[in-house]
C-alpha cells in the first residue's frame, strides 16, 4: 500500500510541474537576418524597433508591443542596431509586460553574451526559461556556417566585434505568455516581435533538450521509498 501511495505522490509532483511548463520550439535565422523571416505566417504580428523610443535610460516605456520596465536605448554601433537603427540594452533585469498575450516572440540578438536569460511568464507563473549559452553551443558545435554569425553584419560596422554572435532568434510556444524578463549584463537586442498565433516555424531548430525540474524530486521520492523498504525488511528480520 505504501509503495503505491509513494509512487502516486511522486508522479503527481511530476505531472503538476510539467503542466505549468510550455513546449517551446526555438529557431535561429540565417546569417545576417535581422528581422523575422518573410515566410513567417502569423496573426497579430507587431514589432518594436525602438526607433521612436527616447535615447538613454528607460523607465516603464510603453512601446509598440508592451511596457519595458527598464533598459537603455542607443543609436546603432558595433554592438547592436538592426539595419543600423536604434536598439535596446536590457538585463538588470528588464521586464516586458505585453499589451496582448502572445505565442511567438522573436528578437535580433547582437553582440551576444553567453549567460543572458529570457524567462516567459503567464501571469505570475514562469512557463519557460532560455539561456543564450544554448545559442553559442549550437553555433560552436552544430552549425557548419558558424563563422558567418560572428561579427556585426551591417555595412557601417562590417567585421567589427568579430568575437561575438549576431543572430535572429525565434520562440514558438504552445502556451500563451504575457510577460518576458531579460536578465544578464550587456544584453543588446532589437526588432522585438510578437504574434498571437502562427502556422509555421521558419529558421533552423536549435531547441535544447529540457530536463524537467521535477525529475530530481521524483528521484528523491524513489530513493526514500527504497530506503524505507530496506529498513522495514531489517526490522522484520
Amino acid at each position: 500500500m505504501f509503495k503505491r501511495v509513494a509512487l502516486a505522490l511522486a508522479f503527481g509532483v511530476l505531472s503538476t510541474s510539467m503542466a505549468q511548463a510550455a513546449t517551446v520550439t526555438i529557431t535561429i535565422g540565417a546569417p545576417g537576418e535581422q528581422a523575422v523571416s518573410s515566410t513567417f505566417n502569423a496573426t497579430g504580428l507587431v514589432v518594436e524597433d525602438f526607433d521612436s523610443a527616447p535615447q538613454g535610460g528607460l523607465s516603464n516605456y510603453a512601446g509598440a508591443i508592451g511596457t519595458y520596465s527598464s533598459g537603455t536605448v542607443s543609436n546603432a554601433n558595433r554592438f547592436g542596431g538592426a539595419d543600423e537603427s536604434a536598439f535596446i540594452t536590457t538585463g538588470s533585469p528588464t521586464t516586458l509586460s505585453l499589451t496582448n498575450s502572445a505565442t511567438y516572440f522573436g528578437f535580433w540578438w547582437s553582440a551576444g553574451n553567453a549567460g543572458n536569460t529570457l524567462s516567459f511568464f503567464s501571469g505570475a507563473t514562469e512557463i519557460f526559461a532560455f539561456d543564450t549559452n544554448d545559442v553559442v553551443d549550437f553555433l560552436n558545435n552544430n552549425a557548419s556556417n558558424a563563422s558567418a554569425y560572428y561579427g556585426n553584419p551591417n555595412p557601417g560596422f562590417a567585421g567589427q566585434n568579430g568575437g561575438e554572435a549576431y543572430a535572429y532568434i525565434n520562440f514558438f510556444s504552445d502556451t500563451s505568455f504575457d510577460a518576458i524578463q531579460f536578465t544578464g549584463g550587456g544584453f543588446e537586442s532589437d526588432n522585438h516581435t510578437v504574434a498571437t498565433s502562427y502556422s509555421n516555424t521558419p529558421g533552423v531548430d536549435i531547441s535544447p533538450v529540457p530536463v524537467p525540474a521535477s525529475l530530481p524530486l521524483l528521484g528523491g521520492a524513489m530513493i526514500g521509498m527504497v530506503a524505507w523498504s530496506r529498513r522495514r525488511r531489517r526490522a522484520a528480520a
